[in-house]
């Protein structure tokens, strides 16, 4: 079953062209947004259309069956024959909370309430954390959904991803550049206050009731990747993602989070988002989706190659420090450790994703993944009172002597 969430909102005072349909006066339409499996498509609709009437337009602009259709607004089932406007209001310019994920993450609208520009992702509602708004409450020890990271990390994660995912001329605080070799959006750390946010003991516009957490550019899209089958993307849009993936041993690389726009010459582009789990504490929950798809077979170009051994693990701890981020050493001992894998592995031949990251990746849930086993065994030769320094330098000799068996 297909599930809508639509979010109403006005238009511009200027004559409306949609799938089809033209509507010249601002006040005959409103502008809903469908969000579906992710991704959120706007739509233009007659004020006076009944659910019913919304359900067609729908099926026939947008392709989603009428019987599969449960349009959902602000919690609430709509009514076949109740209509948008009378039964259900008209208000713009509102935080839209995606009703899908496990953690609390709104849509933010221009000042007109047309267009989304942002997404916001407060830290108190992530997963496990006491406000979360789908009820997903609850950690005795504070860890995560994932192993390896903290309720309430999530936000901070987000901001990573972005400082991390470096273009492919250096570092941004260097270059420059707002779009990194991955393409992740542009995010950072917010302060916000809106009564569209879930306040459990009531909202009031006051100090307490202030949200911080991680503030995202919108990015226009055609749908995610669960829409569609992998087959059509680009090897080179697969494989840039698999670098940050890699890199930044996320947890929770999975089709839904990954976003299908157009670039240059209409050129289908893959934007990532959702990096709330990445940087974990340990490797044990590394996932990655485009492990099983055709493109991960194919080896990594001179270029992708280039930027792999341009990267530099401590420079990168330092600068998410710099941001702001007091880095808790096991996540930067994660870091390290997979830029060191990435970079050691192309040394050697192994170019292709799908070679890297089954070395990242547990084969089944109780089996250790080839990169947990090589940290055991670096933990076990190391000696009480030695120093960081000197543990990944056992870790770099052990990885050494996998990495030779692999490729011999």
């Amino acid at each position: 079953m297909s599930v809508v969430d639509v979010a109403l909102s006005p238009v511009r005072r200027e004559a409306v062209h949609s799938s089809g349909y033209c509507y010249n006066q601002a006040g005959d339409s409103i502008l809903i947004y469908l969000s579906v499996s992710g991704s959120v498509i706007p739509m233009r609709v007659l004020k006076s259309d009944s659910i019913a009437s919304v359900k067609l337009r729908i099926q026939t602009c947008k392709g989603f069956v009428v019987k599969k259709q449960r349009l959902v607004f602000k919690g609430r089932e709509l009514a076949r024959n109740d209509s948008l406007v009378k039964d259900y209001g008209l208000k713009g310019n509102q935080p839209i909370r995606s009703p899908e994920g496990t953690g609390g993450a709104y849509f933010m609208q221009d000042k007109l309430g047309v267009d989304y520009v942002s997404i916001f992702k407060p830290i108190d509602e992530e997963p496990m954390a006491v406000n979360n708004p789908h009820g997903v409450h609850g950690s005795s020890n504070r860890e995560g959904l994932k192993k390896g990271t903290r309720v309430g990390g999530g936000a901070v994660r987000e901001v990573a991803a972005y400082i991390l995912d470096h273009p492919k001329s250096g570092p941004r605080s260097l270059s420059g550049e707002m779009s990194g070799f991955a393409g992740v959006p542009p995010t950072c750390m917010v302060q916000c206050l809106h009564k569209g946010f879930n306040h459990p003991n009531g909202y009031k516009c006051a100090p307490e009731n202030v949200k911080v957490g991680s503030l995202q550019m919108y990015m226009k899209n055609a749908g995610s990747g669960e829409d569609v089958g992998p087959g059509g993307f680009p090897v080179e849009e697969v494989h840039k993602i698999s670098v940050l993936d890699i890199r930044m041993a996320n947890a929770d690389r999975h089709a839904g989070n990954i976003l299908i726009g157009k670039g240059e010459n209409d050129q289908t582009v893959l934007i990532p988002i959702d990096h709330g789990y990445c940087l974990p504490e340990n490797f044990q929950d590394c996932t990655f989706d485009w492990l099983y798809w055709p493109q991960s077979r194919q080896p990594y170009s001179k270029e992708t190659i280039d930027y792999i051994k341009s990267l530099e693990a401590e420079q990168d701890v330092a600068l998410l420090r710099f941001y702001g981020w007091d880095v808790p050493v096991e996540c930067a001992r994660t870091l390290c450790i997979s830029t060191m894998l990435l970079k050691k592995a192309v040394d050697r031949g192994l170019t292709t994703p799908f070679a890297i990251g089954s070395i990242m990746c547990r084969e089944i849930v109780n089996k250790e993944s080839v990169i947990e086993q090589i940290v055991d065994e670096a933990q076990d030769l190391l000696l009480p009172g030695m120093s960081e320094a000197a543990f990944m330098e056992t870790v770099s000799q052990v990885m050494d002597s996998w990495l030779d068996k692999l490729t011999n």
